[in-house]
């Protein structure tokens, strides 16, 4: 399958999940997503310390962020999901 193809596949999906779950299974997913976008290096502050593999890092939790906003994720102190 063309590269080009799955991104557009998967961020249809995307597009598509507001409507498609309930908001018991939007809340777990939004909450999924929130844990993913912290960084965990096992350093005091996470990205400071340059090591193998941190820029993939850094892109995947970025994604995450950006998924989060396309499904209107909210923060855990704001319940509106």
């Amino acid at each position: 399958m063309a590269p080009d193809a799955q991104a557009i596949a998967h961020a249809k999906l995307i597009d598509a999940l507001p409507d498609l779950l309930t908001p018991d299974a939007r809340r777990a997913l939004c909450d999924w997503l929130a844990e993913r976008q912290v960084l965990h290096d096992g350093q005091e502050d996470p990205g400071a310390v340059i090591v193998d593999g941190l820029e993939t890092e850094l892109a995947v939790v970025e994604t995450f962020r950006r998924i989060s906003e396309r499904l209107n994720c909210r923060r855990e102190d704001d319940a509106r999901y």
